[in-house]
């Protein structure tokens, strides 16, 4: 079996959470810089360029779909965290050789398949059937989103349910939880 070089690069949840958070408050933050500019006409605050021919409701708009792209691009980072947390853990079981139930199994996938091991087919399919927890179906679904902002958002989707960054997040934390304790 040839270990594979993990990099050790992987983000956290948590630290996602506390960027968006931030850049939310950022967002927020400048949005009402340029408001109270124009309201009060305030020379010593720069107005963006962009900025200063604009309606109320244009910049509204602008700054809610400001937040709407935001929210995408962190939702994506939280699945991508949790797929590398579950692919970190899935080789750290197999060449730990760790003796639990997933463990075994993923040993015997991994002398299967070796390197073409299948995310959503063999590791998430396994943690689903070995705890019954339904996080990991909601992850499915989940990657299915993942699947249409990393390709452009060019098709129009039929997740059958919205996906907040809070409903991402829950996410992809219930599965932290299982896979970490």
């Amino acid at each position: 079996m040839a270990k594979i070089s993990l990099s050790g690069n992987e983000k956290s949840i948590s630290s996602i959470l506390n960027w968006y958070e931030d850049q939310i408050e950022a967002l927020r933050d400048l949005k009402n810089k340029i408001i109270n500019a124009i309201i009060y006409s305030e020379v010593d605050v720069k107005v963006n360029e962009k900025f200063a021919a604009l309606t109320f409701d244009q910049i509204n708009e602008y700054f809610s779909n400001s937040e709407k792209e935001l929210q995408h691009l962190a939702c994506f980072d939280l699945v991508s965290a949790t797929e590398a947390l579950l692919r970190v853990d899935f080789h750290n079981r197999i060449f730990n050789k760790d003796k639990s139930p997933i463990g075994r199994v993923f040993r015997n996938i991994y002398k299967k398949k070796a390197n073409k091991v299948s995310l959503e087919e063999d590791i998430i399919e396994t943690w689903k059937n070995i705890t019954g927890d339904n996080s990991f179906s909601d992850l499915l679904s989940l990657l299915r989103y993942r699947h249409w902002l990393a390709h452009g958002r060019y098709w129009t989707p039929k997740f059958g349910r919205g996906y907040s960054f809070n409903i991402v997040f829950n996410i992809s934390k219930n599965i932290t939880d299982i896979v970490t304790h």
